[in-house]
């Protein structure tokens, strides 16, 4: 790869047109802000500059480029996120050398075996004897070929030697245990595990007869991580933007049924519990949760947890009532048409939850049980922190038990107090603002966002007398930049060069820098900024003369200490001198 294709692939493609693919973006100025797909936070710290092509996140620190944003949000190696993104751009990289391929990181040869395993998969349960039982249970459970084929469903079936078969093909046993030995499955109906991206990376395969365990799952691989995954998300991600809700469900099953019946925005976990790293990734797409989890003892148990974490994250959740139903794959067996009305009754999550504990206590006339009733919800109206979301949830608690709403609140604050750090003080839980820069780096600042104007006070630059290590190296660089008299006329083209001389430990900074500038003129005129950059050059030109009294002043004291008189007089004059001149 050339770096002139990777210059090429960033200025056809659109830096807030990807990252709007994966968050919801809102304009903030100049700019777009959005909560970061990084990190757990419940207000917007990530800024992406249209003008620029860069973004930075102000809570986890993380930014960078188009490339950089790919690589963290997708988990690929640079040379994966390139080829994604010229894919998009419709540009054609050169062919790598050999050395280039053999370093290249593995992941592509494990999607390789998961994908010819499924392909095998799904070819005995279509196509040969050994997968028509397991066939024909799919088939009862309402599930067409056409969803199959879909979701890449297959059959693994019993003493059939799956490892030959992938060696003969040129895989090695290596490459096969890497991958996380799909060899083991036997007398399993195998539903692959996609990414987001659509790449195959792991196996959940249901025992078709008796045995345990009823469902076994790939093991972690250097592609499946269960607490990240998200089976059916490769398919729904669209329908969560435009129906602005996800259906949350417990198994393959379930997700495939919702689907094939033409509700794309379900998901399920990947053979884990939904952990919050899964609800932070849905709460990119939708900030809405319709939970649809098992009609049992089990699954109204994960409900709780579920709002529990949602209730943290500050996202909204809603609880499917399946009523004689086991779950969703068995309502669209038995009644299809039972599905709209269930959704439309579905209850508010805590307000489910404070039904349950109603039941759970009995009659209300006595105050014992409405104590019983409360005490249970205090934990789980604790942990929010959203005020008006605490309003509502204390009157519907209120009224639901008969007492008054001062009760409950004054109840909930005692069990969510802030936390204490040691000093005995509240502890400050906002998030950190963006730092205010020194003089000289708002300087810097603006003269990597407006080059072609410092070029025009190169002598002004050139007198500045830098105040740290850090200014001194990225002036150093900004000066040899200066002298491309095309790439000064590219405030984007230069800002990426910038950050690419001066390495990655700088970056970070660089791309603050540059936030700031936006975030104080949105609309940065060239007119504005010769007034500004005359501002600070002046402000820089006081400084350096404040420093050089200082440094005279200091002189003069340590010439005193030492008797020299002869020193101190000389001295004297220059502070003088540079007293009467004034710089």
């Amino acid at each position: 790869m050339s770096s002139n294709e990777i210059e090429e692939v960033k200025q056809r493609l659109d830096l807030v047109e990807l990252v709007g693919q994966y968050v919801t973006l809102k304009k903030a100025g100049s700019n777009y802000k959005a909560q970061c797909p990084f990190h757990q936070e419940k207000t917007a710290s990530l800024m992406v500059s249209p003008e620029k092509q860069i973004w930075k996140c102000f809570g986890c620190s993380l930014g960078g480029d188009i490339y950089k944003f790919v690589m963290q949000v997708e988990h690929l190696e640079f040379g994966d996120a390139l080829r994604m993104l010229a894919q998009k751009a419709g540009v054609t990289l050169q062919s790598r050398t050999r050395s280039e391929y053999q370093t290249q990181d593995s992941k592509s040869s494990l999607y390789q075996i998961n994908r010819a395993c499924a392909k095998v998969f799904q070819t005995i349960l279509l196509e040969r004897d050994a997968g028509k039982a397991a066939l024909e249970y799919l088939r009862k459970r309402g599930i067409k070929v056409e969803t199959i084929k879909q979701f890449a469903i297959g059959y693994a079936p019993k003493n059939f030697d799956l490892k030959s078969l992938l060696l003969k093909h040129g895989f090695t046993a290596n490459d096969l245990a890497k991958a996380g030995s799909p060899e083991r499955f036997f007398d399993r109906i195998m539903f692959p595990i996609f990414d987001v991206l659509s790449n195959p990376v792991g196996f959940t395969g249901r025992i078709l007869g008796e045995g345990e365990p009823k469902y076994l799952n790939s093991p972690e691989t250097p592609i499946f991580n269960k607490s990240r995954v998200l089976y059916g998300l490769n398919l729904a991600k669209a329908a969560l933007k435009e129906k602005n809700y996800v259906i949350l469900v417990e198994g393959q099953m379930d997700v495939v049924a919702l689907h094939q019946a033409g509700v794309t925005n379900a998901v399920a976990s990947s053979g884990t519990a939904i952990t919050e790293t899964q609800l932070v990734t849905l709460s990119k797409y939708t900030p809405n949760f319709l939970l649809a989890f098992d009609n049992d003892t089990a699954g109204k148990a994960t409900t709780k947890k579920v709002i529990e974490m949602l209730l943290r994250l500050d996202l909204n959740s809603k609880v499917i009532d399946f009523g004689k139903y086991k779950d969703a794959g068995e309502l669209f067996e038995k009644d299809k048409a039972a599905w709209a009305p269930i959704v439309k009754e579905a209850s508010e999550g805590v307000e489910w939850w404070i039904a349950g504990e109603i039941a759970v206590a009995g009659q209300l006339d006595f105050i014992e049980n409405k104590k019983k009733v409360i005490k249970a919800m205090l934990p789980i109206l604790g942990l929010i922190t959203d005020p008006t979301r605490l309003d509502h949830y204390a009157q519907r608690l209120a009224l639901a038990v008969g007492v008054k709403t001062d009760s409950v609140y004054e109840s909930v604050k005692k069990v969510s107090q802030p936390p204490v750090n040691n000093l005995g003080t509240k502890t400050d839980t906002q998030k950190p603002k963006v730092a205010l820069l020194t003089n000289e780096e708002q300087f810097l600042a603006l003269a990597i966002a407006k080059p072609a104007l410092i070029v025009e006070r190169k002598k002004d630059f050139d007198e500045v007398i830098w105040q740290s290590v850090e200014t001194v190296t990225i002036a150093e660089s900004l000066k040899k930049l200066y002298t491309d008299t095309t790439l000064v006329k590219s405030p984007t083209q230069f800002l990426s060069k910038v950050k690419n001389t001066l390495g990655p430990d700088l970056e970070g900074k660089i791309d603050s820098w540059q936030f700031w500038v936006s975030q104080e003129w949105p609309e940065l005129t060239d007119e504005t900024a010769k007034g500004l950059i005359d501002e600070k050059i002046s402000r820089l030109a006081t400084g350096r003369y404040d420093l050089k009294k200082e440094n005279l002043a200091r002189a003069i004291k340590r010439a005193q200490v030492a008797g020299d008189i002869n020193e101190v007089k000389k001295l004297m004059s220059q502070l003088s001198d540079l007293t009467a001149k004034g710089v």
